[in-house]
């Protein structure tokens, strides 16, 4: 490369062979960009010391008596003749760094000398850059700018000097480097306060310390952030991402708003866990980019100043490292809403366009944040559900045992993808090793299950215990096989639903309804216990007293709580003595008969909408009206206990360490006094204490006794005679029972 003066010819030794290949790595560009700035500190020197007139147009550097009269002379300022052959070197090595479209951006540098800042701020940055890596611009420095110590770091003023080897004047303004507003002086350079002994131009430049670790690649480090952010590893998404349509639409989206240079967000709505963060990540991956989460709770959790600083480093990696911004919105509440408003205002304005993940419901402050484009992540399905499970046990070297059936698994438990990860990582603590994994098995994977969706639904509903099994049971034959279809309802529903491909056609909630019905007593609660037992779910009784209410809207509000609550649950809900609430609808006459109508169809709406499984209990099946039952998937009858039956609940509800009298007769009980199995329960309690309080065995004539007091108390005549002359005839014939 030529120049027009011999006086410079040595720079053609600075870039001599130099192409437009781009760099093929940090250190190659480094070592140009620092051959760039020895060249023109070169330049600046040479002039100095041989006094030429263009040496007499700086503005940041001292001048000697002579120099300083001259530039008070009249006249026109010299030129630096080579000014158009340093400003090719300088949109070279531009060129260079940013690769065919932009391919560069992974070098650290590329970022920092991006379209963000005027080459004039380029320039500052590189300068103070070249002093954090090398202490020779140390001396160099303080040279150029006459300092008395001999070093120093640049000025601004020493800035616009070398900047003047290659820029017009309208580029090497003063105030794009006194601007505290600007790129520059907003997140890298360090702020200065001012000195009343010097001029603006006599402020040094230094960098931040998060830029001087991003400069030497660390793109890892999370700096004032770490307390709520955290980088999202490039992974194998692909693999079982189950949100493709999203993905491409997020793209799609993503892509074109960055062409545009669009400012606004994506707004990707959801339930919490259902794979919002691996759309950003999958997002980051397509685009060869990573994703930074930026958790909002914790975000605001601190104080201002803590908060700031999160944000500045966060705009620091997203516009300077090349990460693509998602901010996490779960769990922030509306008493945070104005200093989110703020956080979402400064990411705007600096990072321009950015990710949010929020729940389906969340609208706030959309209006100050631009073009806003809202994706649905819909929870996954059961086949997705069954890949998150093979996944993420390949990822924590998990593996199932024999009995572990994971279509049965996705079956009876609906869950997200963080939900699963969630499990997993916390049953392998406590799972037994099979050579080189954890082994998990059907017990510990659903206790844990069971564990991971406690949550309470609050004060409508209180938890049942499920301590019965199919052994408890009294039912008629059809009674308990329509019980077990049920279950094979849930057990199957993965199978017939995707793999038979029956979910396509299902126009509501692929969830399972059930109307008991039956007189008082009869087993209701308990076999809604039993199904609860028997498909490893935890069940929870509604309370109904809780539910309705008189002011109209407000019962639905409260049903809608409780199916909202369910829905992170996999619960079963339990409306005992549905009746109470759910009343057969009538013709409309008053705006009473409209409100109660509105709740009957609410409830039906959100049981058809709820994927778990619901339960209603009456012992009027008559004040249901038969669209109402039409929309129950089972109506199962729980009828009043024959002779046989009875003989079979007596036989079982004492305990094998109840003290017993030798000779009682369990089929005279069963055969004379007709109780249900609550009442059978009751009697066989009332008798187990009267013997207790005397010190002895349980024995006929406190079960007598127990058998008339519930008679009386559910208002029938007393039957101890009946039952004394029933044992005495029995004896006569010499049966007995022990």
């Amino acid at each position: 490369m030529k120049t027009e003066q011999d006086t410079y010819g040595f720079m053609e030794l600075y870039f001599q062979g130099t192409t437009e290949e781009p760099f093929a790595s940090a250190a190659e560009q480094w070592s140009a960009w620092e051959r760039f700035v020895d060249m023109l500190c070169m330049i600046s020197l040479v002039m100095k010391e041989q006094k030429r007139p263009e040496s007499l147009g700086r503005i940041g550097c001292l001048l000697e008596d002579e120099a300083l009269v001259k530039t008070l002379e009249p006249g026109e300022r010299a030129a630096f003749p080579c000014r158009k052959q340093v400003r090719d070197i300088f949109e070279l090595l531009l060129r260079k760094g940013r690769g065919p479209e932009g391919a560069g951006a992974s070098l650290p540098l590329s970022g920092f000398l991006s379209e963000n800042l005027e080459p004039v701020e380029m320039m500052a940055f590189l300068l103070a850059a070249c002093g954090d890596r090398s202490r020779k611009y140390e001396r160099i420095f303080g040279v150029l700018q006459e300092e008395r110590s001999g070093t120093a770091k640049p000025t601004a003023g020493l800035v616009h000097d070398l900047c003047g080897l290659f820029l017009e004047e309208a580029q090497n303004m003063p105030g794009l480097l006194l601007d505290e507003d600007r790129f520059l002086n907003r997140f890298l350079l360090q702020p200065q306060r001012d000195d009343a002994r010097l001029s603006r131009l006599s402020r040094p430049i230094s960098l931040r310390k998060p830029v001087v670790s991003l400069l030497y690649g660390n793109r890892k480090m999370l700096g004032g952030m770490a307390y709520c952010a955290q980088v999202l590893e490039e992974g194998d998404t692909d693999l079982v991402l189950c949100h493709q349509e999203a993905l491409e639409r997020l793209i799609q989206v993503f892509v074109r708003m960055t062409v545009l240079r669009e400012d606004g967000v994506v707004l990707l709505q959801g339930i919490p866990g259902t794979g919002k963060r691996y759309l950003a990540q999958a997002l980051g991956d397509s685009l060869g980019m990573e994703a930074l989460c930026i958790h909002g709770r914790k975000l605001l959790s601190k104080g201002p100043e803590a908060v700031a600083q999160a944000l500045e480093e966060a705009v620091l990696k997203t516009v300077l490292a090349g990460h693509i911004l998602y901010l996490d919105m779960n769990g922030v509440g509306r008493e945070e809403a104005r200093p989110l408003a703020q956080a979402l205002v400064f990411l705007k304005d600096y990072v321009g366009r950015f990710l949010i993940g929020a729940d389906a419901s969340w609208r706030e402050e959309t209006e100050i944040l631009g073009h806003v484009y809202r994706i649905a992540v819909e929870k996954p399905g059961a086949r997705e559900q069954k890949a998150f499970w093979g996944h993420f046990a390949g990822e924590y070297g998990i593996g199932f045992a024999e009995d572990v059936d994971l279509d049965q698994l996705v079956s009876l438990y609906d869950l997200t993808p963080g939900r699963i990860r969630e499990t997993l990582a916390c049953a392998m603590l406590a799972a037994p090793m099979a050579g080189d994994a954890f082994l998990l098995g059907k017990r510990g994977l659903e206790e844990e299950i069971r564990h991971q969706c406690s949550g309470s639904l609050g004060r409508y509903a209180a938890r049942l215990d499920s301590p019965f099994g199919w052994e408890d049971l009294q039912l008629s034959g059809e009674s308990r096989k329509q019980l077990e279809h049920a279950c094979d309802r849930i057990r199957f529903r993965s199978v017939v639903n995707e793999e038979y491909g029956f979910g396509r056609k299902l126009p509501y909630g692929r969830g399972l309804s059930i109307l008991l019905y039956g007189p008082p007593g009869t087993g209701k609660t308990m076999t809604a216990q039993v199904l609860a037992n028997e498909l490893g779910l935890d069940i929870y009784r509604i309370d109904l007293s809780q539910i309705g209410s008189k002011y109209i809207g407000e019962t639905e509000k409260n049903l809608g709580a409780v199916f909202d609550a369910a829905r992170f649950s996999n619960a079963i809900l339990f409306f005992d003595e549905a009746d109470a609430l759910f009343t057969k609808r009538t013709e409309v006459a008053s705006s009473n008969d409209r409100h109660a109508n509105a709740e009957t169809a609410y409830l039906l709406q959100r049981i058809e909408e709820y994927s778990g499984v619901s339960i209603l209990a009456t012992n009027v099946m008559q004040n249901f009206d038969n669209a109402f039952k039409r929309r129950m998937t089972f109506l199962i009858p729980i009828e009043q206990p024959g002779e046989e039956e009875r003989l079979a609940l007596w036989e079982k509800v004492f305990p094998e360490e109840a003290p017993l009298e030798k000779g009682i007769d369990f089929g005279v009980y069963a055969r004379v006094a007709e109780l249900t199995g609550s009442g059978i329960k009751s009697a066989a309690l009332t008798a187990a204490y009267r013997a207790a309080a005397e010190h002895r065995r349980i024995g006929n004539q406190d079960l007598i006794g127990a058998v008339d007091l519930e008679y009386r108390r559910i208002g029938r005549t007393g039957i101890d005679q009946e039952l004394y002359t029933a044992l005495y005839m029995e004896m006569g014939r010499g049966g007995s029972h022990a």
